[in-house]
């Protein structure tokens, strides 16, 4: 038996997901209105949302340009006044990658408009970031530049028992080389330890002050996996219900699951409590095909 658009597993997830991405735009300094107390993403102190990834938020907010104009508008006026923050080449790379989607032509439109964008053009008012951990990317691309040694210091420091350099690689899209000739180079400093492909700092608190950050408080994701994910998903149960399946058919049910494990591979295990975006998606998930378990009224 099929289900109620209101109940729908594409319909939570869907939402769940511009829940997020609205979330993490908020924090980056765009105008969107906050959510109500008691929201899921209505952050206490004691927690901030996971770090942010500017290439993959906007290579996600990307698929919703065509029916989210205030998104759209968002990003575009973030992306011109952020331009120097952003790497447009890992953002090309994020796409490349993301071939295998087969993007529609709107998305390509959308993609081609986004570096194109003049700051004179947009209209939204860009605020300045959220100082908490979510927003630690920008601060190290102001001290590091937009190059993968941002990127390292940032999954060192939420990492304190170090990190293996091919995961970071598969994370951002940058090289394994390029992020082993880094982390040899900081070895040969001092400010390292790198052994068989694993990189650990050596005191994380001169880099915490330097960029003003608590490190109690970061939590690293694999955005991309995660929203590749979310999105894989969402097109899944798009063509399925254009194929006439109910979100109950075993497979939808599967690949809900999968979709459920990748997500907690991509925070690699942190608590829910911890990681309050990413449980925002799987509690979307459980939600959701629950719902589809549960008969409708006539």
């Amino acid at each position: 038996m099929t289900t109620t658009p209101t109940t729908s597993l594409d319909a939570r997830l869907r939402t769940a997901l511009l829940d997020v991405i609205h979330a993490q735009w908020r924090e980056l300094g765009v105008p969107f209105h906050a959510p109500e107390i008691g929201h899921p993403l209505a952050q206490p102190p004691a927690q901030p949302l996971e770090v942010i990834d500017p290439e993959a938020l906007l290579w996600c907010s990307l698929h919703f340009f065509a029916g989210e104009p205030r998104l759209e508008e968002a990003a575009r006026s973030w992306f011109a006044a952020n331009r120097t923050r952003v790497n447009t080449q890992r953002l090309n790379t994020l796409l490349r990658d993301s071939a295998g989607e087969a993007p529609e032509p709107g998305w390509i439109a959308a993609w081609r408009g986004l570096v194109t964008v003049r700051r004179s053009a947009t209209r939204a008012n860009i605020g300045a970031p959220s100082p908490s951990a979510a927003t630690l990317h920008l601060r190290a691309r102001d001290v590091l530049g937009n190059s993968c040694a941002a990127h390292l210091i940032v999954a060192l420091l939420g990492s304190p028992r170090g990190v293996r350099c091919r995961a970071v690689a598969d994370a951002t899209g940058f090289t394994y080389r390029a992020i082993a000739n880094l982390a040899t180079s900081w070895a040969n400093a001092g400010v390292a330890r790198f052994d068989h492909g694993f990189c650990t700092i050596i005191d994380p608190t001169p880099w915490a002050r330097i960029l003003r950050v608590n490190t109690e408080e970061i939590v690293t994701v694999d955005w991309h996996a995660a929203y590749g994910a979310v999105l894989g998903l969402l097109d899944e149960l798009r063509r399925a219900r254009e194929g006439g399946l109910a979100d109950t058919h075993p497979l939808l049910l599967a690949a809900a699951a999968k979709a459920d494990r990748a997500l907690e591979a991509a925070a690699a295990g942190v608590a829910p409590a911890r990681a309050p975006a990413i449980a925002v998606l799987r509690r979307a998930l459980l939600d959701g095909a629950a719902g589809a378990l549960m008969p409708q009224s006539a």
